[in-house]
């Protein structure tokens, strides 16, 4: 299955780590933005990076099977929440970990639910 991990880019490092055991487990996982470095090239402006990211990532989910959303560190950052609202709009299986912050009542649509990685790494992805 390709998935896309959609979560805090301050997260980077503990998400690639989950990353990594998914591809054990024999899915592709097509978030490149776990392996970019936060620097954008010299010469172009902030603005027309975070476009060209932006766009890079819904390209990524629109490639995925599924979407796992990552709120188990809750951020005051949005962008994740965008990506979950584009995968639902394209009717990608989503896949929530951790505590939903209060009044996400769309996060209550995901189809499967899990307070821990671990708890993900459990479950039998034989049922999608």
């Amino acid at each position: 299955m390709k998935i896309y991990c959609a979560a805090s880019f301050t997260e980077q490092t503990r998400i690639r780590a989950h990353k990594e055991r998914l591809i054990q487990l024999g899915h592709a996982v097509v978030s490149s933005w776990l392996e970019e470095p936060p620097v954008r090239p010299a010469g172009m402006s902030e603005d027309i990076f975070e476009k060209k990211m932006a766009m890079k990532d819904l390209q990524e989910i629109a490639s995925a099977d599924c979407v796992i959303l990552d709120v188990e560190n809750p951020r005051p950052t949005g962008g994740k929440m965008v990506e979950v609202g584009f995968a639902f709009a394209k009717h990608k299986l989503i896949i929530v970990v951790g505590t939903p912050p209060p009044h996400s009542i769309f996060l209550h649509l995901a189809d499967v639910h899990f307070d821990t990685w671990d708890d993900l790494f459990m479950y039998d992805w034989r049922e999608q």
